[in-house]
C-alpha cells in the first residue's frame, strides 16, 4: 500500500472531487483516479461512488478515513523519530569498509576524505588495498573490497557502477629554480629529454602522459619511478626533473613558490575522479556514508560538475 494513494484519497475524500483534488496535490485527474482504483483493488472495497460529476463517499469509504489518517500519522511519526537520531547515528555507526585504488591515487587524494569520513563515522574501520587498476576491479567482481576510487579518463567496466566525483587538471611542473622552463609557452618536445619524476607506468594520469608521448613517437624512462604523490613533490622542488602530476597535488608548493606550472602549448588535460561498486552489491550503512561525504567533499571543490551515477 502506497503512501501517496492514501494522501490521495485523503484529498478526495475531503474535497468529494477528483479533479479539484488532483488540482490540489499537482496530479493529473487521470493519475488521482488510477491511484484510488489501486486502492479499491488492494483493499477489496470500493471507496466512492460516482454518479456523473458528483463523488459520494461509501460508508466502507469512511471508515477507511480513520485508518489512513492514523497509518500516516504513525509514518510521518516514525520519520520524525529517525531524522532526530541522526546525529547519533552517526556517530554509533560501525563495522568495516573497504576501499581500493592505486597508490598514488591513495596517497594523494584519499587522507583528506578519509580524516573527514573518520570525523563523521569514528567507530567505521577503514581498510585500504593498494593493487594495479585491473587488480582492483577484480577485487570489486569477487567481492574483496567495497568501492573502487580513481583519478582517469571517463571508463565504463561492465557491471560496475560509477560515480562521477570531480574534474581535475593534470599539469606539467619543474622546479622553480629551473630557469629553462620559464617561457611564456614550452612545447611538450621542449621538456621530454629532461628527468622526469613520475609515479606508476600503465595507471591514471601516467598512462595518459605515455599515450601523449607515443604520438611524437617518444617515451620517457624516468630517474626515479615512485607511487607516493608527496615524494614526487619533494623531488622536484628539490630540481631532480620534471613531473607530470594532478593539479591539486601541488597547488600548495605552487603557491609557496618552491614549484611551477610549466605551459606547455597543447589543450588542457583532464581526468575525473570515480569511485566504482558492483551494481548487485547490497550498499550497507558504510559504503552508503562514504559515498554520501564524497559527494558533498567533491561538490564542494567543484560545484559545477554534476554527481551522477553511470
Amino acid at each position: 500500500m502506497e503512501f501517496r494513494n492514501l494522501v490521495t484519497f485523503l484529498k478526495v475524500a475531503e474535497l468529494k472531487n477528483f479533479s479539484k483534488a488532483a488540482e490540489k496535490l499537482g496530479y493529473s485527474q487521470s493519475n488521482v483516479s488510477l491511484q484510488i482504483q489501486q486502492l479499491e483493488r488492494e483493499l477489496g472495497i470500493s471507496l466512492f461512488e460516482r454518479t456523473g460529476k458528483a463523488v459520494h463517499i461509501t460508508k466502507q469509504g469512511q471508515e477507511f478515513v480513520f485508518y489512513a489518517n492514523e497509518i500516516l500519522r504513525v509514518a510521518n511519526k516514525a520519520i520524525s523519530s529517525v531524522k532526530s537520531q541522526d546525529i547519533q547515528y552517526e556517530k554509533e555507526l560501525s563495522g568495516t569498509l573497504r576501499i581500493g585504488s592505486i597508490e598514488s591515487i591513495s596517497t594523494a587524494i584519499l587522507p583528506d576524505l578519509l580524516s573527514e569520513f573518520h570525523s563523521l563515522y569514528p567507530k567505521i574501520k577503514i581498510m585500504v588495498s593498494t593493487a594495479a587498476k585491473d587488480q582492483l576491479i577484480e577485487k570489486i567482481y569477487n567481492n574483496s573490497i567495497d568501492l573502487f576510487f580513481t583519478l582517469e579518463n571517463k571508463i565504463h567496466v561492465p557491471s560496475l557502477k560509477r560515480e562521477m566525483l570531480k574534474k581535475e587538471q593534470i599539469v606539467f611542473v619543474s622546479s622553480a629554480k629551473a630557469q629553462a622552463f620559464q617561457q611564456s609557452s614550452l612545447a611538450l618536445t621542449d621538456i621530454i629529454d629532461t628527468p622526469f619524476v613520475l609515479t606508476e607506468r600503465g595507471e591514471s594520469y601516467r598512462y595518459e602522459l605515455d599515450r601523449l608521448l607515443a604520438e611524437y613517437d617518444k617515451d620517457i624512462s624516468p630517474i626515479i619511478e615512485i607511487g607516493n604523490t608527496e615524494t614526487i613533490v619533494h623531488l622536484v622542488e628539490n630540481g631532480i626533473g620534471c613531473s607530470f602530476l594532478p593539479l591539486f597535488c601541488v597547488q600548495k608548493a605552487i603557491a609557496k613558490g618552491t614549484i611551477c606550472q610549466l605551459k606547455i602549448g597543447m589543450p588542457e588535460i583532464s581526468m575525473y575522479h570515480q569511485l566504482f561498486y558492483h551494481k548487485n552489491k547490497w550498499m550497507n550503512p558504510q559504503m552508503q556514508a562514504f559515498l554520501s561525504v564524497a559527494r558533498e567533499c567533491f561538490h564542494q571543490m567543484d560545484p559545477d560538475l554534476e554527481v551522477s551515477p553511470a
